[in-house]
């Protein structure tokens, strides 16, 4: 079997993609640095390090329902931050940009988790150090 060497992508559905491409440029403090328009679908690209992308997606058909992580499918998208200082600084950053946030420090680590205009959670993560 061939190896897998990560993630090249994680694309998510949201309801307003105006609302939500405002979230993640406040949140990432970068403008999308790609587009992706097919039929029904209209998609943003925002890099998120190491050439990993995330997309931001709105079908023009379909059910729009708020997202809920207790029901089979994603429960969050993690990013890997350096260290605790690291997720503090995230933290920070989203409350210049007005971004709730809850940081937490399990024994496993520090994380922060933000959720966008439609639920979809966020998290930063560091493991803990060793």
């Amino acid at each position: 079997m061939p190896e897998i060497q990560g993630y090249a992508h994680v694309a998510i559905t949201v309801s307003d993609l105006d609302a939500s491409l405002a979230f993640y440029e406040s949140l990432l403090g970068a403008p999308p640095v790609g587009q992706i328009t097919l039929d029904g679908l209209d998609r943003r690209l925002f890099s998120v390090g190491n050439g990993q992308i995330l997309g931001v997606t709105a079908y023009t058909e379909g059910t729009a329902v708020p997202f809920d992580p207790t029901v089979p499918g994603l429960d969050h998208i993690g990013f890997a931050v350096a260290d605790h200082d690291a997720v503090v600084a995230w933290q920070q950053h989203a409350q210049s940009v007005g971004i709730d946030s809850d940081l937490e420090q399990p024994d496993f680590g520090t994380t922060l988790m933000v959720k966008d205009p439609d639920g979809n959670q966020i998290e930063f993560f560091a493991r803990a150090a060793s």
